[in-house]
This record gives C-alpha cells, sequence and structure tokens, in this order.
C-alpha cells in the first residue's frame, strides 16, 4: 500500500512557538488509524496541519504523493473530509440540505447540484441511515443523529480519507458505535484512510489497526493496539496508574484506570512535605491535597510559580526573599517542617547554587528517619557547577532515599493511611 500522508520532519505551531516538533510519521492508503495521547499532546495541532488550518515551521507534509502546501482549499476538500466533534448552523438546514453542503468543493461557482451530485447526496444518506430525516431541521437532531448526518456529509465529498476529529466525544455508547461502525464499513467497502483522533483508548483499540500515541508534539509509540497500549508507556504520557487487558478470545485491548490514592481512602492523618520550585509542583500539591494529605513545601522564593500554587491550596511554605540564596532561617523552618512529616518529595527542582540548601534539607531529613523520595533525572537539572546536587543526591539514595519517575511511580511507593 502507498503511503497517503506523510510528515517528514514537521514542525508546526502558533505564534511561532511549535507545538508538535521535528514529526515525522507516514500513514498508509487504507488503514484506520487512531491519534491518542492527553491533552497538550499535539493531537489538534497534527490534524489542523493535514487540513491545511496550520502551516508547518519547517520540515514538509506530503499529501497523495503532493505537497500540501501547494493545495488550494478546493483540491484539499476533494481529498480529505473531516468530522469534528460537533456541528452548529446558524441557519436552519434540513438534513438533506447540511449533506449536500458535501458536494461543494465538487461545483462549479454558483452552479446547483447536478443529478449526479444528488444521487451521490443520496447514496450517503442512505448509507448512514438518515435519509429517513431529510426534511428535519438539522438543529433538532439529536447528538447521534447529527453526526450521523455530518459523517454522511463528509461521505457526500467522496474523500479518499475522512479525519474524525474526537469525532464521538459527546456521545453515549450506543451512538458512539454506531457511528464507529459506519466509519469501519466505509472503510472496508469503500477503501477510504481513516485517521482518527481520539481521547477513549478502548474504541480507538477496537477499530482501529494502528495506533499512534503523542505527548508533547512527539510520536512516543506506534503500531498495534496491543503494543502501543502498554502499561509503561500510558503510564509515563498519562501520568496515572492504568491496567491494560488483553481478551485472548475476541484480540481485544482495554484500557482501565487502576483504582488510585483517593479522599478516605489515601493519606488522612499523614503528613507530606514537598521540596519544589521553577513550576514543579502544581500536580504533586493538587494530588496530594485531593488525597486528603496535610502538605507543607519548602524552601521556595517568594514570587516563585509554585509558592502560589501552595497558597491557593492553603499549604504552609517555608519562604526566602525574592531572588536571594536560601538563608539559615528559612532553611530552620523548612527542616522543622520536615521533621514532623511522614515523608518528603523532591519534585523535579532545577538546582544551583541559590537553592543547594534545598539538597541538605533533604539529606537531614533523611538521616532523621523521614522517608525521601527523590524524582529521577537530577544530572539534567543540575546547574551548580561540578554536579554537586548530582553527587549528593546519588548518595542519598544510596542510603536508602527512593526515586520515582512519573506520578503513578510516586502515588505507589508513598506511604498510605491503614497501611
Amino acid at each position: 500500500m502507498s503511503n497517503v500522508l506523510e510528515f517528514l520532519g514537521v514542525s508546526a505551531g502558533y505564534h511561532g512557538v511549535p507545538v508538535i516538533k521535528d514529526l515525522t510519521a507516514s500513514i498508509r492508503e487504507g488503514e484506520i488509524v487512531g491519534v491518542l495521547g492527553p491533552n497538550g499532546a499535539g493531537k489538534t495541532t497534527f490534524l489542523r496541519c493535514i487540513t491545511g488550518l496550520c502551516r508547518s515551521m519547517s520540515g514538509t507534509i506530503r499529501l497523495f504523493n503532493k505537497d500540501a502546501s501547494e493545495l488550494d482549499a478546493a483540491e484539499r476538500a476533494r481529498l480529505v473530509a473531516v468530522v469534528p466533534q460537533e456541528v452548529e448552523t446558524p441557519v436552519a438546514f434540513t438534513v438533506q440540505e447540511i449533506v449536500t453542503i458535501g458536494r461543494t468543493a465538487s461545483l462549479s461557482r454558483w452552479c446547483r447540484p447536478t443529478k449526479q451530485d444528488i444521487a451521490i447526496v443520496e447514496r450517503a444518506m442512505v448509507y448512514t441511515d438518515v435519509v429517513g430525516m431529510r426534511d428535519r431541521q438539522f438543529a433538532e437532531l439529536s447528538g447521534g443523529e447529527k453526526q450521523r448526518t455530518i459523517v454522511a456529509m463528509a461521505l457526500a465529498q467522496e474523500p479518499r480519507m475522512i479525519l474524525l476529529d474526537e469525532a464521538t466525544s459527546h456521545l453515549d455508547m450506543n451512538h458512539r458505535m454506531e457511528v464507529m461502525q459506519i466509519v469501519e464499513r466505509l472503510n472496508r467497502e469503500q477503501g477510504v484512510t481513516v485517521l482518527m483522533i481520539s481521547h477513549d483508548l478502548n474504541l480507538a483499540a477496537e477499530f482501529c489497526q494502528r495506533l499512534i500515541l503523542m505527548d508533547h508534539g512527539q510520536i512516543v509509540a506506534d503500531g498495534k493496539p496491543l503494543e502501543v497500549l502498554n502499561e509503561d508507556v500510558l503510564r509515563g504520557v498519562y501520568q496515572c496508574d492504568v491496567l491494560v487487558q488483553h481478551d485472548q478470545v475476541s484480540g481485544l485491548v482495554s484500557v482501565v484506570p487502576a483504582r488510585r490514592l483517593a479522599a478516605g481512602h489515601g493519606g488522612r492523618g499523614l503528613r507530606a512535605h514537598v521540596i519544589a520550585g521553577g513550576c514543579c509542583a502544581e500536580e504533586i500539591f493538587r494530588r496530594l491535597c485531593l488525597c486528603e494529605y496535610t502538605v507543607t513545601c519548602g524552601v521556595l522564593n517568594q514570587g516563585d510559580s509554585d509558592t502560589g500554587f501552595a497558597d491557593a491550596l492553603g499549604i504552609q511554605t517555608a519562604l526566602e526573599k525574592p531572588f536571594s540564596p536560601i538563608g539559615q532561617s528559612a532553611l530552620d523552618s523548612a527542616m522543622e517542617m520536615a521533621k514532623a512529616a511522614d515523608f518528603v518529595v523532591l519534585c523535579g527542582v532545577p538546582f544551583g547554587p541559590g537553592n543547594l540548601a534545598n539538597v541538605t534539607l533533604a539529606e537531614q531529613a533523611l538521616a532523621h528517619g523521614n522517608a525521601v523520595f527523590v524524582m529521577s533525572g537530577i544530572e539534567q537539572r543540575d546547574y551548580t557547577g561540578g554536579h554537586e546536587a548530582t553527587a549528593r543526591i546519588e548518595a542519598m539514595l544510596r542510603k536508602g532515599a527512593v526515586t520515582w519517575n512519573t506520578m503513578p511511580d510516586l502515588f505507589n511507593s508513598i506511604p498510605v493511611s491503614g497501611k
């Protein structure tokens, strides 16, 4: 099978800031491919590059063996159809009128639809089972009926590729399956290539032959559902614990969130001291507080973004003056908090000479008998000169501190109420 879409070293984004970075990928003719990833992963930008709504900053996008930058809107519309999450119309269009809009790219300006156009619209409505409501107002339809109508409009374009932009996210379970079965039929019977952006991992695993998992504008995994939906990979990308199950009979892969720490089943009665700074602790603060841990923090400089997060959540914090090295008074205050804690979490803090005292704080907490959990990757965050922070943290790990990499790693390791 030939490639119908190629991204060759593409970077793209908005206002000069790239969202997808040096991305290389290809889609083969006749595939159903799911593009997955958390919010902000770059999925929508990826799709907007295909539709021409976002121009690449570098690299090349090829669509059906043509440079996509050279395609005009009408030619692109004849190749690619988009089914978005939802469509609202300011005009009271009927279902048939909405579906007929799909023929716009094939009509000459000001020309009425021909008999052939009308036949194509009719076939599209029959195919998607909306022919019986052709005269109903689009605005009066249910969510599932609207999406079937939009799929019919896309089909009336006679495209070679259909892009589903979270097209089933607002639908109930029954209508979600119905829309996907229609799309699957289009692929099977007419050879239409399908690219599906979705947050529903299980739906994508059921209907897609191939999955592309994105994070931070890059491809993390690309392959069959069983290959991509890997527990370790998903934990790292989605920052939550998951269980992946494979039904040996049906071959289906399903992903479910593992039971996580939650209010009433977490940290009630336990104290956590967090060593933060440089906007690295927002999510940790939030999850610890949701799980009812008593949280303290420091030493932080006044004005640090993590100080704002701590203030918003009512977290007691040991503070130093803005842009100042950590002094003894602030360090002593933080040490008292750390000693009173059941454990200490050292976040992904960049270390320099000014905040190296926070390493001393972690060392003293460990020597005092506190459990200390250290985020991995210190060597990439060490700006002390001579790698002093790295050497000292590695020594802590040899003495019993525990390293963590993802949020699930941390929350699977810290003490829990009743255990």
